[in-house]
């Protein structure tokens, strides 16, 4: 079986392409595979097509990516993103499968932040809904996903199946290599956002959290339209990237982490700071609510992110005993369980 990953997007930083990385090896062991994708600049353990691309003229960090083929071989087509090359490629007669990592609220976000005209979310809407239903298998990650999209019209078969964490890279196996607090000098607890710095992950939230308690610290690692917007507090630690070692010591010296995203169709950063027992503050959200559980505390405006955040810098004995709830929750979406799920579905469209 010849299965092909589709994806506009692979080295950003972004929640898909650390879902692609991480699950085409693993499916490497069931099936032939291969990802096609835009910019490539480093070497990977699978195979992958890059095609040529321009940069987005206001979102540097992104391409728009150039189809040069008129037909892919390959039995299945599996496509994780609804731009340039996603739309080219989900108007090819091979079988198909989608992913929802694409919400209608990413498409308007880098202009016009959280003031999104309603009359264009209504066409984004439309165009989402319309790119999903050309597929013959979508693939949700939560429930909560998979009822949003039903709502809004999407009809093709519909399967739940998570992205999926490595169970074996939580802190019951996994130990820092980095001297976290004093590489970064942060001199004490600290609660952490870690994600894109766009509309759609309230990073305004986090600041305003951040203004409301002045004698506790904050780490910011990430990089998006809003980078300009973050202030120069000296309780905010602003970064734009953390290598693998050091993001492994964030999560492990972190008390918390921040999560109030307007929009998630998963949350793989909720499931990493999950797997280090960190309890995780969300908006809410259904999809947040569905994959984090007992793991986090909900709320519903600044205000409560702001008290929930200092009744866990309190009370350690509380945030422990979310934090082994959160791994409890974090261990339901193994990846390996999800890859196997995959396999299945493209079998049944053999």
């Amino acid at each position: 079986m010849r299965v092909v990953w589709i994806s506009d997007t692979f080295e950003q930083l972004n929640g898909i392409a650390i879902y692609i990385k991480r699950t085409v090896p693993l499916l490497q062991k069931y099936i032939d595979i291969r990802l096609i994708t835009g910019r490539v600049k480093e070497h990977y353990k699978f195979p992958v097509s890059s095609l040529p691309y321009v940069p987005v003229p206001i979102l540097h960090d992104y391409d728009i990516i150039i189809p040069t083929f008129r037909k892919i071989d390959a039995d299945i087509m599996h496509i994780h993103t609804g731009y340039t090359l996603g739309l080219y490629s989900s108007l090819l007669g091979n079988k198909k499968v989608v992913t929802t990592h694409l919400h209608p609220y990413h498409l308007l976000e880098g202009i016009f932040g959280h003031r999104q005209p309603r009359f264009l979310q209504k066409l984004a809407w439309r165009y989402v809904i319309s790119f999903f239903n050309r597929f013959d298998v979508v693939i949700c990650q939560t429930n909560a996903t998979k009822e949003m999209f039903r709502k809004r019209g999407l009809k093709p078969r519909t399967e739940v199946v998570p992205n999926g964490m490595n169970i074996s890279e939580s802190i019951e196996n996994i130990k820092p290599t980095v001297n976290f607090k004093e590489k970064y000098n942060i001199r004490g607890d600290f609660a952490l956002f870690l994600g894109r710095i766009d509309a759609s992950k309230r990073i305004d939230w986090v600041i305003e959290v951040a203004r409301k308690l002045p004698n506790r610290e904050f780490l910011i690692v990430g990089k998006g339209t809003l980078e300009k917007k973050i202030p120069k507090l000296e309780n905010i630690h602003f970064y734009n990237y953390l290598g693998y070692e050091d993001k492994i010591a964030a999560f492990y010296e972190a008390t918390m982490l921040l999560m109030p995203s307007k929009v998630e169709t998963e949350g793989i950063v909720a499931q990493e700071a999950m797997l280090f027992k960190k309890p995780v503050l969300i908006s809410n959200n259904e999809v947040l609510k569905e994959v984090v559980g007992r793991g986090g505390i909900v709320c519903n405006s600044i205000e409560e992110l702001a008290e929930n955040t200092e009744f866990l810098f309190e009370n350690k004995k509380q945030r422990e005993e979310i934090g082994e709830k959160a791994l409890e929750e974090v261990k339901k979406r193994d990846i390996n369980k999800s890859v196997e799920k995959l396999v299945k579905i493209y079998e049944s469209l053999l």
